[in-house]
C-alpha cells in the first residue's frame, strides 16, 4: 500500500527540519519588492535576487517584519540612509528562517545593516554618473 502523507504531515516535517537545521539568524543581503506595512504595524515584503547581468530575479522569499522590531528598525534606517524603507533598496538583513505548516517559507527580519543599504546607494550613484560622462 501507497505510504502517502497529507499535506499537513509533509508541511510539520518540514517544519521541524527548518527549525532544527536552521536554528540561528543569518546575514541575508537582498532587494526589497512590494514593501507594505500593515495597521498593526507589522511590515511585510518579498526579498528577490536578481542576476547582475540579465536583471531576471533568480531567488525569491517572502518577509516579514514584526511591528515590534519594525517600530524600531524602520525610524532608525530612515535616520541613518535619508530614505524611508521601500522597495527596490538594497539591504543586508538579519533574519530567522521560518516555515509555518499554513503559511509556508518566510524570513522574519531581526535587524538590518544601514552601513551597508548607503554604500550600495553611492556605488548606483558611481554608475550613474560614469554611464552619462560615457554618453
Amino acid at each position: 500500500m501507497d505510504q502517502s502523507l497529507s499535506l499537513l504531515e509533509l508541511n510539520r516535517f518540514v517544519h521541524e527540519v527548518i527549525k532544527n537545521n536552521l536554528p540561528d539568524t543569518y546575514w541575508v543581503r537582498a532587494e526589497t519588492s512590494d514593501v507594505r506595512r500593515n495597521a498593526s504595524g507589522h511590515c511585510y515584503l518579498e526579498f528577490i535576487e536578481k542576476d547582475p547581468v540579465t536583471q531576471n530575479i533568480v531567488a525569491r522569499a517572502r518577509g516579514v517584519i514584526w511591528a515590534n522590531t519594525f517600530r524600531l528598525l524602520d525610524p532608525y534606517f530612515e535616520s541613518q540612509t535619508g530614505q524611508a524603507f521601500a522597495s527596490g533598496m538594497v539591504v543586508l538583513v538579519r533574519v530567522s528562517v521560518e516555515f509555518h505548516e499554513q503559511y509556508g517559507y518566510s524570513l522574519t527580519v531581526v535587524d538590518i545593516d544601514p552601513t551597508f543599504t548607503i554604500g550600495e546607494m553611492a556605488r548606483n550613484r558611481m554608475l550613474v554618473i560614469r554611464q552619462l560622462q560615457e554618453e
